[in-house]
Order: structure tokens, then sequence, then C-alpha cells
């Protein structure tokens, strides 16, 4: 128990650090019914564990209901371990509101960003509104929409996106420095190349296979976020907090 309180502490310690100062790029962890190795709850929270900030929960064929139980069941655990990870759901915004997420992510299918913007602040809900872009035009039609981020992919060949050749770093660091809200760069990104992605000041990395498919997603989360820390360029961009006025 003293461990856990100790851990907590730590972690509204650094959190307030961050915001004040704004020191690093973040991790984020996106689930994925087929890829991982583990029991796909588990290996989520041992990526938080393993230092992830943020975990999206992407559940696409599975029902509201269960989606609904799925994330309330995480943050549970998360809260045994004293951990407090910001649990965003992917494209039900009616989910992530009933469940008090930190935020919702929204895909091309999905309400669009401006309606999710209405919606959310007709309910006074704080939760941060993020969209999937593939380009430059997208990533700032999204800013003007209202999101307070964007995830721009695949930087790298991807098995998600296999059929489509990738974007490059060239493409990545052009959406980085052309909008003013913080990029997520998403696709085939390991501790092996995403340095030079975080050399385009983006404001953070997603992943999925990288982390759920290993057997230790906490080690490689931990070794993702050694990465991040050890980066000496800064994002362009915060990644913000729920709550937080835009700009």
């Amino acid at each position: 128990m003293e461990t856990r309180r100790i851990r907590f502490y730590l972690g509204a310690v650094f959190c307030l650090y961050e915001r004040v100062i704004g020191i690093r790029a973040v991790l984020h962890v996106i689930s994925d019914q087929q890829r991982h190795r583990l029991p796909l709850e588990q290996a989520l929270l041992q990526s938080v564990l393993g230092g992830a900030d943020v975990v999206q929960v992407r559940q696409k064929k599975m029902p509201a209901a269960e989606t609904y139980a799925f994330v309330r069941g995480l943050m549970a655990q998360c809260q045994e371990e004293a951990l407090a990870p910001r649990i965003f759901v992917n494209d039900r915004l009616d989910v992530a509101m009933a469940s008090h997420a930190s935020g919702v992510h929204l895909a091309a299918k999905s309400i669009p960003v401006d309606a999710a913007r209405q919606v959310c602040q007709q309910a006074r809900w704080p939760g941060l509104i993020g969209c999937s872009v593939h380009s430059l035009a997208e990533a700032k039609s999204a800013e003007r929409l209202g999101a307070d981020y964007v995830t721009f992919g695949h930087v790298f060949p991807s098995p998600s996106h296999s059929a489509l050749a990738p974007q490059g770093i060239g493409t990545l660091a052009e959406i980085v420095s052309q909008t003013d809200i913080p990029v997520i760069a998403i696709g085939g990104i390991d501790e092996h190349n995403i340095s030079q992605v975080l050399e385009t000041g983006c404001s953070g990395v997603a992943v999925i296979g990288a982390v759920l498919q290993s057997d230790d997603p906490r080690r490689v989360a931990s070794r993702l976020l050694d990465r991040i820390a050890r980066s000496t360029v800064s994002p362009r961009r915060r990644f913000p907090h729920a709550g937080e006025e835009r700009g």
C-alpha cells in the first residue's frame, strides 16, 4: 500500500511539473482486439505501469455496453495500482462521456469534430477531442473545427495499413510545423525509429503492436519512455490535459 501511495504522489508531482514546464512528448498506447499477446486489459495495464501517458480504448466491433464496462474496468485496475493515465475512447463520444474518460478520439467514420465539440460544450464535458488525419489539409480542417489534437500517420510501414504507402517523416514534420494544435505520430513506430520521429517536434507518439504484441508490454513502454526522455527536441506543442483551454 505504501508503494502505491508513493507511486501515486510521484505521478501527481510529475504531471504538475509537466503542466508547468512542458518538457517532453507523450506516449499513447492504442488497444487492438486482434493485436495483443497478453489478455488485452492486462496488456494495457502493463503499458501504464511502464509509463504510458494515454491509453486509447479502440474496440471497433464491441457494443457500447461492453466498451463502457471495459473502460470502467481498466480505470478501476489503474486506480488499484495508484495509476492515473489519461484514458480515451475511440469513436464513441457517448461512452467517453458516460465513463468519465479523459477524452474521445474520432476516426473518419465518427461524428464530425465540430458536432462533437458542440455536444461537449452543451454537456459541459471537459474531455479532449482528438481526430485522425492523413494530410496537412485534414489536420488544418480538424484544428479549425475544434480538435484539441490530431494523430497523423501512418509514418512508417504498418500492419494496420499494409496496403497503403507510409507518409514518412517529412510529411509529419510539415504538419507539425504548420498546425497550432498537438500532433501525435502513429504507424510503425518502435524503439528503433522513435528518436527520428521526435526530432520533428511532434507532441507524442502512438503505438499498438510495438507494445501490445510484446511478451512484456511494461518493459517495452518503459523503453519507449526512456527514448522520449532522452530526446533533445522539445514538442512544438504540449499535449493538453482535460479541461484546459485550447490554444
